[in-house]
């Protein structure tokens, strides 16, 4: 009598959701093409945000600081009889915060449904990604999770934040009580 060898049905491969920040990524990738980015400095390395999140850019105005607050929220500014939460980059990803001057740029952007101004070294140009030149970010960045990805352009490597994940809602919510005295 033979033996028939059990067979095992193969598994149904099973799909692995795609990284939240991989697939945002794309979708913003894939949306129209080429997409322009306001690219900035931080330091010496550049970053950019999605032109469709910056409402303007100024240069830095008086602030109120905000007792309490998150170290990256460095106060408020009345914009336009607005009041905006102002927020150090620097200090969002982790890098060592500088003095301001007058000639600190603010790049006021849309996140989490509110306007926030984000202080940056050096703003640089708004630029057109050529398509095809976004790439996911490598887990082993820190920033990895608050990224759309990393293009290569001819100014160098450029780190595409998402704005949404990039200011953390808590940090916005910090804001809550001063914004509701001005309301």
């Amino acid at each position: 009598m033979s033996r028939k060898k059990k067979t095992e049905e193969p598994a149904s491969p099973v799909q692995q959701p795609e990284p939240a920040d991989t697939a945002v990524a794309s979708a913003w990738q894939t949306n129209g093409g080429s997409q322009q980015v306001v690219m900035f400095r931080l330091a010496e390395q550049l970053y950019a945000l999605p032109i469709e999140s910056v409402q303007e850019i100024q240069q830095i105005v008086e602030f109120t600081p905000v007792p309490d607050g998150s170290p990256a929220l460095v106060g408020m500014i009345d914009l336009r009889g607005g009041v905006v939460p102002a927020i150090d980059l620097r200090a969002l990803i982790g890098m060592a915060v500088q003095d301001y001057a007058l000639d600190t740029p603010m790049i006021f952007c849309r996140t989490h449904g509110r306007l926030v101004a984000l202080l940056v070294d050096g703003v640089e140009d708004v630029v057109l990604l050529p398509e095809g030149c976004m790439q996911p970010p490598s887990n082993l960045y820190d920033l990895a999770d608050r990224m759309f990805g990393i293009c290569k352009l001819p100014a160098g490597l450029v780190i595409i934040l998402d704005p949404d994940r990039i200011v953390p809602d808590t940090t916005l919510s910090d804001t809550s009580l001063e914004r509701e005295a001005f309301l």
